[in-house]
């Protein structure tokens, strides 16, 4: 009878170990730049390579639109960059829970977020659940899907 020694692996149970530093807290990005940039953090937004002449395509002038459609347009860029901005502040938050600039600046946008989806949903149509109550609490019916969803153009 053969062995089968092939199966068992002759090599060291700790191969590498990696250091990797805890983030500290640096002075956030203004919330356009953080999403073309794709972090809040400068001080994560580390070059692994120079990329000259390039352009993001995230900020979308809206001047081919009629006046309504561009100020609906403008409003959802609006609610994307600062949900986008809470996202990434959430990952901080998860290893700096006691952060004293992190939990405000958190809350802020929270807010923020909340009174944009407000807006959005009292001028178009609500955009989540709870912006149903926020932006048009004196309906009647359950109109969440109203209006035209992002694949019918209801947003960038």
């Amino acid at each position: 009878m053969m062995s089968d020694t092939k199966d068992v692996c002759a090599c060291p149970s700790s191969l590498a170990m990696a250091s990797v530093p805890m983030q500290e807290w640096c002075e956030p990005y203004d919330f356009e730049t953080a999403l073309t940039e794709g972090t809040i953090f400068p001080c994560l937004n580390l070059e692994f390579y120079d990329a000259e002449n390039i352009k993001s395509s995230l900020k979308t002038k809206f001047s081919a639109l009629d006046k309504k459609e561009s100020d609906r347009e403008t409003l959802m860029s609006e609610i994307s960059t600062i949900s986008f901005a809470i996202n990434d502040l959430t990952l901080y938050l998860d290893t700096h829970p006691t952060c004293p600039n992190g939990l405000p600046l958190f809350k802020e946008l929270l807010k923020k977020r909340l009174d944009l989806l407000a807006e959005y949903a009292k001028k178009y149509n609500p955009l989540t659940q709870i912006s149903m109550i926020t932006g048009t609490p004196e309906t009647n019916e359950y109109g969440w899907g109203e209006g035209p969803m992002p694949w019918e153009g209801g947003s960038i």
